[in-house]
């Protein structure tokens, strides 16, 4: 399905947007940049909390070529958790490395990872205290790039590229290198990843069926023609610039802040889904955040039998989407009462598409419409503005409603049923959950190889 052009910023625009983010959004009382310009060619940002110095090895590792990098870790400790020490251990790691260049002068010290890396630990737990419980991670990554840009402002970081993970990620070589590639009016990245297999048995598994969830909850957007169809996890992302500014950050949630912000960056330009080499993730056991990949995975680890678990949304949900934005180009000359008799013509079951139909209208399609008409005087304008209010949020509400109108979740045996049809493979073929997961990385284009930064 092709799509109208996105939203993109003039150069001039481009320095008004950031202008006003730093003037008015960016976090307060953060540190300048360092004197001198070009001292770091990319930076990346990760939010810590609860965390082992271990996790710094990982940028010991060598690296494709890529210049000089930052490594900008926000320490922070929500006001749920009630140990002062949590994050101690990272502070005592930090102080026991050497400074990147004592002659300078720096009110947050800057520490020397290795000839390629430096390390900024931000202590926004001392800075601040603990962060507010419905802030959290939002807060802590939204600091951590909210420096980024800045520093970027003043030219410490050559890069208008803010990469962001998180603790548990192992990066690949090529990791930077990669964003050399991307078309001037990319806003963000969202790069491959899978979940490796970790010490606890049960939680490795668990961790397997939730990405596989992932996988399938994008695969069904690509299948209905959604311009959201990409992953949203934190720990895969880069965004630039001047988009971030523009969206005014990320949004300071306890979780889901990924989610929100790719939201945002979509409508002004495309999110690149990039293949090649996966970042890393641990499976392991976490609590960090009160919804996301912790909290599910410990849910899915107390079910014994998993094939069994309503993990997937039917995927009679995602055809109905389809079905709608497949009428959207309809609908800039065909009145709202028309959407029953364009949906019927669009081979769903009878009761399906009249909940289609009601779905719509209770999400407010005739105010909608009547306000991409107004805004959109061509049919590529309408279908923009159209895109822009049916985003990645109101598409999980709509497929929500589908869901409790009467296509429940299925379980993965349910599946075998009804074989989705934007899945590789069929699913009696295959022998388990990691085959699966082999075949849909293959599908995206993503490969497996020795990682490292």
């Amino acid at each position: 399905m092709t799509h109208s052009s996105p939203l993109h910023l003039t150069p001039a625009k481009q320095r008004v947007a950031l202008k006003r983010y730093l003037e008015r959004h960016i976090e307060e009382d953060l540190p300048d940049a360092p004197p001198g310009t070009g001292r770091w060619n990319h930076v990346l940002v990760i939010p810590a909390y609860d965390e082992q110095p271990g996790m710094l090895q990982q940028f010991l590792k060598p690296a494709v070529d890529s210049g000089r990098k930052l490594v900008i870790v926000v320490l922070n400790r929500p006001q749920s958790n009630a140990r002062p020490d949590a994050n101690e251990a990272m502070r005592s790691a930090a102080r026991a490395l050497a400074i990147a260049d004592p002659g300078v002068a720096n009110a947050t010290p800057i520490y020397r990872l290795n000839n390629s890396t430096d390390l900024l630990l931000y202590d926004l737990e001392l800075k601040s205290g603990p962060s507010p419980s419905d802030q959290g991670v939002g807060l802590a990554r939204k600091t951590g790039c909210d420096i980024a840009l800045l520093w970027i402002s003043q030219g410490s970081i050559a890069s208008d590229w803010i990469c962001c993970s998180d603790a548990d990620a192992t990066l690949p070589p090529d990791y930077f290198q990669r964003l050399e590639y991307m078309a001037d009016d990319t806003t963000a990245t969202t790069y491959p990843f899978h979940h490796e297999t970790g010490t606890d048995d049960a939680c490795s598994n668990a961790t397997a069926w939730y990405e596989l969830r992932l996988h399938y909850y994008v695969l069904g957007l690509k299948h209905a023609g959604s311009p959201y169809a990409h992953h949203a996890l934190g720990s895969t992302l880069a965004v630039r610039a001047d988009s971030y500014a523009k969206v005014r950050g990320f949004p300071k949630r306890a979780g889901g802040e990924d989610f929100y912000l790719l939201n945002k960056l979509a409508k002004m330009g495309p999110v690149a889904g990039l293949d090649g080499r996966c970042i890393t993730l641990h499976s392991r056991p976490s609590h960090r955040v009160p919804f996301g990949t912790g909290p599910a995975v410990d849910r899915i680890s107390r079910v014994e039998n998993r094939e069994k678990l309503a993990l997937f949304e039917h995927p009679l949900c995602f055809e109905a989407l389809r079905a709608v934005l497949t009428i959207v180009p309809q609908l800039y000359y065909q009145a709202p009462d028309e959407i029953p008799d364009l949906l019927a013509g669009q081979s769903l079951p009878a009761d399906l598409a009249g909940a289609t139909s009601n779905t719509l209208t209770t999400m407010g399609i005739e105010d909608a419409l009547n306000h991409c008409r107004r805004q959109g005087r061509t049919e590529a304008q309408f279908r923009r503005q159209f895109d822009q209010w049916f985003d990645g949020f109101r598409s999980l509400k709509f497929i929500h409603a589908i869901r409790d109108a009467g296509w429940p979740n299925q379980c993965f045996t349910d599946l075998l049923e009804v074989d989705p049809a934007w899945w590789p493979a069929n699913l009696a073929e295959m022998g388990d959950i990691e085959m699966l997961r082999r075949k849909i990385r293959q599908q995206f284009g993503w490969t497996i190889e020795e990682t490292g930064l």
